[in-house]
């Protein structure tokens, strides 16, 4: 099998030789694979690729792949889709050109791949990985708030180092990913591919690492513009799971019952009835609604058989009673302490209580 190691690099001349070194010799160790090893290269002035082309020879496994700098997601692309499109490969490897990574570990990454897994990530924040000692507290705050940012805003804890560029996977994420991540130019870029991929169905693999910091040259990262983005891309993400997720559906249909709700209780409270009646008999109809709707749309991927919809249907309003106990209970105690002229404010309240009640016993007991 081919893998393709991908170093991105701008103004890295003073490391680069010496991972490349470092690299060679520990491939040799490492069985089932030939390795290239390509640097992706964004034009830099002092002149990187020159001291590649010195270093490399006739050596035909190092490759220079040059572009203009866009940042590290660009650079990262680059390298990815020449390792697939020209070289051919079967897997890739990222590492930081700058020494920060240690390349003996890279075996271990390949070990992870022979176990099963097709995404392997070095993380810093795993038993036996660690983040530099000498970094200043506010370096330390950045690294490790923005890993959690993403673990938690995500919801994906079981992966501990989201940011890192140590990884190794298969060549199947970048040839479907190649799209979706396209437009991410900087470091959030690395978020982006391991997010997707998961979303892909990934087998994540972690190895821990020992995150050194650079000999030479300046770290590239803007730690403000950094955070903002991964908040930025995050809140996306969560937004767009809302919105286009089980939840997001379940909302539609509750505002379709919620306006169903309304209708009946306002014409009821016209014709004389008390608010209390109204709200019940409107929250009998919306949870009606709710049913058929929810079975062919919401939870269409789990949708109740035709034989089993009347059982399910007295199931569904047994728990929708819920909603409809606290939705008409809020309005009797709402109008029974202030008078039936409050009654619209405590029929919205109760709305927003049972909506919560509702989607629990929806996803919990009825489709399952």
């Amino acid at each position: 099998m081919k893998a393709v190691i991908i170093l991105p690099t701008y103004n890295e001349r003073e490391n680069i030789v010496a991972i490349l070194s470092q690299l060679t010799r520990v491939t040799r160790t490492i069985s089932g694979f030939s390795f290239v090893f390509l640097v992706a290269d964004d034009s830099s002035p002092d002149d990187t690729a020159g001291a590649v082309e010195s270093y490399k020879g006739n050596r035909r496994d190092i490759v220079i792949v040059s572009g203009k700098k866009e940042g590290l997601g660009k650079a990262l692309l680059r390298g990815m889709l020449y390792a697939v499109n020209v070289l051919g490969c079967d897997v890739i490897a990222q590492i930081d050109a700058d020494l920060s990574h240690d390349p003996s570990a890279l075996p271990k990454f390949f070990e992870k791949m022979r176990q099963g897994h097709d995404f392997v990530v070095g993380s810093r924040y795993i038993r036996g990985g660690s983040i530099p000692d000498n970094w200043g507290i506010h370096r330390k705050i950045y690294s490790i708030a923005g890993n959690a940012i993403v673990r938690f805003g995500l919801g994906e804890t079981r992966v501990h180092d989201w940011t890192g560029g140590y990884r190794v996977y298969d060549k199947k994420y970048v040839e479907r990913l190649k799209d979706e991540v396209a437009p991410y130019s900087g470091y959030v870029f690395q978020i982006a591919f391991l997010h997707n991929a998961i979303k892909l169905g990934a087998n994540v693999g972690e190895v821990p690492i020992h995150f050194t910091d650079r000999r030479f040259g300046h770290s590239k990262i803007a730690p403000s513009e950094y955070i903002r983005n991964v908040l930025f891309y995050v809140a996306k993400e969560r937004f767009s799971s809302v919105v286009h997720g089980t939840f997001g559906k379940f909302l539609v249909v509750g505002t379709i019952g919620f306006i169903i709700n309304t209708i009946v209780l306002e014409l009821l409270v016209a014709v004389g009835a008390h608010p209390v009646v109204g709200s019940a008999v409107g929250a009998e109809l919306a949870i009606i609604s709710n049913f058929f709707l929810n079975n062919s749309w919401t939870f269409g991927h789990k949708k109740i058989k035709s034989k089993n919809i009347p059982p399910k249907f007295f199931q569904f309003n047994g728990t929708s009673l819920g909603a409809l106990v606290i939705q008409s209970g809020t309005v009797a105690i709402g109008t029974f302490l202030f008078g039936v002229g409050m009654y619209r404010w405590f029929y919205l309240l109760g709305v927003g209580i049972g909506l919560i009640w509702n989607y629990a016993m929806y996803s919990r007991v009825i489709w399952r």
